[in-house]
Parts: C-alpha cells; structure tokens; sequence
C-alpha cells in the first residue's frame, strides 16, 4: 500500500512538473510572439512613414516646378499618375482626372517631368519602393500659392 502511495506521490510530481514546464514554455512562447508583433507593427510604421516621406518629397519637387497656369481659378484640380523605376527615373506622368482645362493638366505633367529623377527612391526600403512604382498626386492651384 505504502509503495502504491509513494508510486502515486511521484507520478503526481511528475505530472506537475511537466505542467508546469509545459506553462513556461507556453509563456515564452506567447512573449516571443508578442515581441514578434511588435516588431511587425514598429516596422509598418517605420514603412508607412518612409512612404509618406517620399511621397510629399515628390509632391514639393513637382511643386517647386509647377508654374501654374496665371488664367488658372483655385478650383481647378487634376489628379496625375506617376510611374517611376526603381531608380526614381520617370516612366510616364498622365492625367488621370483631369481638370477640364487642357493648359492646367499640361502644366501639372510638365512639372513632373522637370522635377524628375527623384533619386531619393533608391534609398527606399525594397517594400517602400513597391508602393512607388506607380501613385497618384492631387494638384490644385491652392495648395502652392
């Protein structure tokens, strides 16, 4: 009977252990995958503001080049689409929206292609540089003046 007791007493020793292992490694489990998300959700971050960086760069290149049309009213508004090599070297600029005034939609491709290259591309992150090969920019005359 004693024996059947101590036998029972380990087992049941055992069996705590083992839980209590197996609890331990579930916790380092679960902090290492919330370190991992972390990093994920810092890396996006750091991704999106690279991206958003870029993209106002580009817009005030485009800007500093744009000479707006002096017949041009501030509701005039365009929408270009750029597409650029993975070099910031321009591929095309085209109207994808247009202002309804032929002279303003030239002026705006105009100026993309004076302020291009954009050799800031090339410091991008690779993942950065996805979202750039082709964007959209809004023009309208009352965002410079």
């Amino acid at each position: 009977e004693r024996k059947r007791q101590e036998e029972a007493e380990a087992e049941r020793k055992r069996q705590q252990e083992l839980a209590e292992r197996a609890a331990q490694a579930n916790d380092s489990s679960l902090d290492s995958m919330i370190s991992d998300e972390e990093q994920s959700i810092a890396n996006a971050e750091q991704a999106r503001e690279a991206a958003n960086g870029f993209k106002n760069l580009v817009r005030r290149y485009v800007e500093q080049n744009w000479n707006v049309p002096s017949n041009a009213s501030s509701e005039l508004r365009a929408i270009v689409r750029i597409q650029l090599l993975p070099t910031g070297e321009l591929v095309s600029a085209t109207i994808t929206q247009s202002s309804g005034n032929s002279t303003f939609d030239h002026s705006v491709i105009n100026a993309v292609e004076k302020a291009a290259p954009f050799r800031e591309m090339r410091e991008l992150d690779a993942s950065v540089k996805g979202q750039f090969r082709e964007f959209n920019l809004d023009f309208n005359p009352e965002d410079i003046r």
